[in-house]
């Protein structure tokens, strides 16, 4: 009777154990923080798997290993969850200082929800 005690008491025991959360780090996600004077283009540039073609307003933003060698699609730019298009028209109308973390999108499984637009990946930008 004693060792069906013990038995039961280290059966419920192992069961309770408590999780905790540990956010994990994600390399696709990257916080801006206090970094008020760089550019919309450079805090880009700063994602992993991200390559830039121009400068300025008519620069050109890509991923790869998502679009192939005869067709390369701009990324698809995501405004607090509203599809903008491509660099120059998000250029115009985003404060830098404002932007709280960008997601770099290159998977399909990802990628899938935002169809042909998305197609060549998509960055998403959330503000403050």
């Amino acid at each position: 009777m004693k060792n069906i005690f013990i038995l039961i008491f280290i059966l419920i025991g192992c069961n309770t154990a408590i999780k905790k959360n540990i956010d994990s780090f994600n390399p696709n996600e990257i916080n801006v923080s206090k970094s008020s004077n760089i550019s919309l283009l450079n805090r880009i540039r700063s994602n992993p798997g991200i390559y830039i073609e121009g400068v300025g307003v008519n620069a050109k933003v890509f991923t790869k290993g998502v679009s192939s060698i005869n067709n390369q699609k701009e990324v698809l730019f995501i405004l607090n969850g509203v599809q903008v298009g491509t660099f120059s028209q998000i250029v115009n109308i985003l404060n830098p200082e404002s932007i709280k973390s960008i997601t770099v999108l290159k998977n399909a499984n990802d990628i899938a929800i935002y169809g042909f637009r998305g197609s060549g990946g998509v960055i998403l930008i959330k503000t403050k």
